[in-house]
């Protein structure tokens, strides 16, 4: 099978990009150690994004999300960005009722101040996104997140590649 990039046909699914997140326990965790952000909350973080993302959790991603945050799915598309938790919660639901199989990593965050970028390799299955044979695809995404003093986010920027087909990171792949 090929690897193509479908970038248009995901924006035509209504799928710009994939989900946020997680679950409250990353977030109490994260506000227990007021002060400077770090690599270590942020992969905390993470872990639970992509956890609410394999179990579709609408009701624990948007709780990793203050109640104002920002979620670009691509930037600059008005359409793709979404305000407040209610907004995030009704992408989220969208984009994901058409997968399965989602298993994710990610690599080691770099962080300055209060921001953050998180290497993301995920691999599902998705029609919408790969109409051909068993429907993998592979999203390498990089997200710029911003967070709040009690660990949530409060922006979240995506910059993202589809690829079909089930790939593997390369090595060294998501090392800071």
């Amino acid at each position: 099978m090929t690897h193509r990039t479908h970038r248009r046909t995901l924006l035509r699914a209504g799928l710009a990009a994939l989900p946020l997140a997680a679950a409250a326990p990353a977030v109490a965790q994260a506000a227990e150690r007021p002060g400077r952000l770090t690599a270590a909350a942020v992969a905390q973080w993470t872990d639970a994004y992509l956890e609410a993302w394999r179990t579709k959790d609408d009701a624990a991603a948007v709780q990793l999300f203050t109640p104002d945050a920002v979620y670009e799915a691509v930037p600059g598309v008005p359409e793709q960005t979404f305000r407040g938790r209610e907004a995030i919660g009704r992408y989220w639901r969208e984009i994901t009722v058409g997968q399965s199989d989602i298993t994710g990593r990610h690599g080691t965050p770099i962080v300055t101040g209060d921001r953050a970028a998180v290497e993301l390799w995920v691999t599902l299955r998705s029609a919408a996104l790969n109409p051909d044979g068993d429907h993998w695809a592979t999203l390498l995404e990089t997200n710029i997140l911003l967070f709040a003093p009690d660990g949530r986010c409060r922006r979240n920027t995506e910059y993202w590649n589809l690829q079909t087909g089930r790939l593997t990171p390369p090595q060294g792949w998501g090392t800071a």
